[in-house]
């Protein structure tokens, strides 16, 4: 698995704004008000993976009072990673296609609360690219310290 690079999650932001954008400039007056609370839920899941990311950093690193971590769990831990900093880069581009029509319609009262909640998706979507990426970091395998070792020859079937 090759780590994420942040081209990957610009283009997906960027594309998925633009799609927010114009599925809200074609269907807003339709739509019912943005679920407030949806945006806390990719903030949790970003305090989640920080949490993770340093209590898998300090296991890593074999610091004093923290038990081994298994390698299997830390391939999880960077798919998952790998995962929400997707999730996070699709849905900050979404708030901010909808942010972004919706701002000049913010002096009425539905479209004023959209915003916030708008607003607020794009900081969360943010924060779990960061949250996911830095997780995925931690997960990386270092290579190994010195010279790499010499192959040993085995003993040889000639005869």
């Amino acid at each position: 698995m090759k780590p994420t690079r942040l081209s990957v999650l610009l283009v997906v932001a960027v594309g998925a704004g633009i799609a927010a954008y114009f599925a809200t400039r074609a269907t807003y007056t339709s739509w019912p008000r943005l679920p407030s609370l949806a945006p806390f839920t990719l903030a949790f899941v970003a305090c989640a993976e920080v949490l993770l990311a340093l209590s898998t950093r300090n296991r890593l690193a074999h610091k004093p009072g923290t038990q081994p971590v298994d390698p299997i769990a830390v391939a999880r831990y960077a798919a998952l990673a790998k995962a929400s900093s997707l999730v996070g880069a699709l849905a900050a581009g979404a708030y901010a296609g909808i942010f972004i029509h919706i701002l000049p319609l913010r002096d009425a009262p539905n479209p004023h609360d959209d915003a916030v909640v708008a607003g607020v998706g794009v900081i969360a979507g943010v924060a779990l690219v960061i949250a996911a990426y830095t997780l995925e970091h931690v997960c990386r395998v270092k290579p190994p310290k010195g010279p790499p070792p010499v192959p040993s020859q085995g003993p040889s079937t000639d005869a």
